[in-house]
Formats: structure tokens, sequence, C-alpha cells
């Protein structure tokens, strides 16, 4: 959660900014500082909160000026969003020069604080990772979580540095199927808030299973939803970290979620060989699709895919998108590999799908030949350059 501070004269104006902003999910308790005190004070105050957003009044520009270029020198990292209840384009450049990334007009909701905030943010701080791969299910039930755990360590194998985040809080089967229920993760990570922890304290959240790091929800364990301040924030901590960031996200993509979609290189829909799964995998595209994300990016991928079910050709004209890649129906290896809390054997079909999809997914090399070769993907291209 992001925290927030307002400066205004008007005692009546923080109490509704704080109602207001306890409404959202995005922040923290409204840090208030009114009426204002001498701008050295306001320093002193606000380098011991270290806002992330600085609401300031704007109704005396003389002494919103000092304030914002003060902030602007000793806080640098704190975004200001101004507000009054109008103002013209001179005046909104006197403001841009003054170091104010965003304004709102008087009155406003708890959405056009959300909102700027958002917009700010994003402009001042943008996530630039370039290897971000999301995986959304067409439906529950059809696998998208173990395609994604086997992708990203697959990619993990290839000597790339690579984090998986598995979002569903409340139905994320990974800890329970790795044996992970008793350690710390997603949820921990959030409430430590993410953007602050330590070296040490990112490592207690995200075990590990050969290389591949692992950052998981636990249904069994209580925790706040996470909102997209949550995901923006854990985004600016990893994004240097890791090659690859791998996402496991649940089915409906809400606010928070669409935080990872936005960002994805590549979204990947994964549905199985069934009319409704494949019905469903349309729905997913275009929501997805609906959240600016370019058409091309999202790719279509069959899970436990065996003949004598759908045939591509119906696969790819129901959700108007050709199929990406298929993966076998190894039903028999992962339920082993579930019972014996492990990866699938990599010299098993659904490995060797795997495999073969990462590189294919990350312009990788080829593995060496070896005498038997499989292969499991068709229509499979490379996603264009992934940057390391």
């Amino acid at each position: 959660m992001l925290r927030l501070a307002v400066v205004t004269p008007n005692p009546l104006a923080a109490d509704a900014i704080e109602m207001l902003t306890m409404e959202s999910g995005a922040f923290q308790p409204c840090y208030r500082i009114s009426p204002v005190p001498p701008i050295k004070e306001i320093t002193r105050l606000l380098t011991a909160q270290t806002p992330a957003i600085l609401l300031l009044d704007l109704g005396d520009w003389v002494v919103a000026e000092g304030v914002a270029k003060e902030i602007l020198f000793s806080l640098p990292r704190t975004v200001i969003i101004g507000f009054r209840p109008r103002w013209n384009r001179a005046e909104q450049l006197t403001f841009e020069d003054a170091g104010i990334v965003d304004l709102v007009s008087e009155p406003f909701s708890p959405g056009d604080i959300e909102a700027a905030a958002y917009e700010a943010l994003h402009r001042r701080y943008p996530v630039t990772h370039p290897n971000i791969l999301a995986f959304v299910p067409a439906k529950a039930g059809g696998g998208c979580s173990t395609v994604a755990l086997h992708l990203a360590a697959a990619i993990a194998d290839s000597n790339k540095k690579v984090l998986l985040i598995e979002c569903d809080q409340r139905s994320g089967p990974l800890s329970i199927m790795l044996n992970l229920e008793r350690h710390k993760g997603l949820a921990e990570a959030l409430e430590f808030n993410a953007e602050l922890l330590s070296p040490l304290e990112w490592r207690q959240v995200t075990p590990q299973i050969n290389s591949l790091d692992l950052l998981l929800s636990n249904p069994g364990r209580r925790s706040r939803l996470p909102s997209w301040a949550d995901y923006y924030q854990l985004l600016l901590l990893i994004q240097k970290q890791y090659d690859y960031i791998v996402v496991d996200l649940p089915e409906v993509i809400n606010q928070a979620t669409a935080e990872f979609v936005r960002h994805s290189h590549a979204v990947f829909v994964v549905c199985q060989p069934e009319l409704a799964s494949v019905k469903l995998a349309k729905v997913r595209r275009t929501e997805v699709e609906n959240c600016e994300v370019p058409a091309d990016h999202v790719k279509l991928v069959v899970n436990r895919w065996e003949r004598g079910r759908l045939t591509m050709e119906n696969i790819e004209k129901v959700v108007e998108r050709p199929v990406f890649g298929t993966l076998p129906n190894d039903y028999k290896e992962i339920r082993n590999s579930v019972l014996e809390t492990r990866l699938a054997a990599a010299g098993s079909s659904f490995g060797k799908a795997c495999d073969v999809m990462a590189r294919n997914v990350c312009a990788l090399p080829e593995a060496p030949q070896t005498r038997t070769k499989v292969t499991l993907l068709r229509n499979v291209g490379t996603i264009g350059t992934f940057g390391t």
C-alpha cells in the first residue's frame, strides 16, 4: 500500500481527504499536516514518514510553491499531486515547473485521487522490465499453475535468474503442491511493504526449488486482497533483480492483477482441448486485450493435449487466435510429481515439452539433441527478442 500525506491549511479538507483515502485499498492511513507550519517543519515531518504521494493544497500558491520546491529537494522520490478547484494552462505549467506531477480538481472522489496517484507514479517511476510473462487460465482446473511453474523452472535451468509469482490468494495451489505451506510468501512480502524489503527479508519470503525463486500464495492463511499499488511496488523492487518474472494469475483479471498484465511482454491464456475451456479462452483473450495489451502479445497454450479431442483448427476458430503451443496430457507423471512434491521429471513428455516451449518463448539455444526427438509444439515461433 502507498504511503500518502496531505498538506493543507484547511483542517476540514484534511478530514475529508483522510476519509476518502480510507475508502481506497491502495493507500495506508493518510498522514495529515494541517494547518501548515513553517516549511522546514513540514520537511522534518515528511522525512520521518517518507510518503510515496504528497497531496498538496495549491490554494495559496506562494506557500504551496515553497513547500513543493523544498520537498522536491529534500524528498526527491515523493511524487507531488496538487489540488485546487480550477486552474488554467499557464498555471498548470507553473505548477509543473515547481515539481508538481499531476493535478486533481476539487471536489474529488476516492477514484480521482487513486487515478491521479496511478498516473503520477507510473509516469515518474515506470515499470520497465522487458521479460514479464503472465499466465491466465481459461477456467479453473486447467493446469495453468502447473504450466507456469514448469515453464519458469525450464527458463531458470538455462542459467537465467527467474522469479515465479503466484497471485491467486484464495485458491493458489503451488504452496500445497510443493509442500511450502509453512513458508512465508506473497502475503508477507506485501505486508512488509515490498519496496522496503531488505535482501535478507526478501530471501525469507522466496524459497527456491532447483534454481527457481518462488513468491507463493497460501490459501490457508487469511490476508487482505492486494491492490494495484502493492503489485506496482513489488515490480519496482524486483525488476532489476531477475532476468525473467513469471506470473501465475487467477482467471479473473481485476484492477490489481491488471498491473502485471499491462506490463507483460507476453500473456499466455492456458486452456484444455474441451469446449467450455476453449470458449472461455476467447473470453479471457478479450479481457486481456481490454487491459491495453497488444493482440499479438496474447498467446494461446493448449494444455493436456491429446489426439481424439477437439482439433487444433477448431480451437483456433473458436478463440480466433493461432495456437502458440501444446503440452501433452502426461497425467501419470504430473500426478506422481504432486504426490512426491517435486517438479515433473525433465525426461518426461511434459518436462520435454516445457523445455521446448521455454526455449521458444525466450529465444534460447536449442538443447543438445538426444536419440529420441520429441516435437510437442505446433505453430510455435519466438516472441520477438527478449532482453536479458
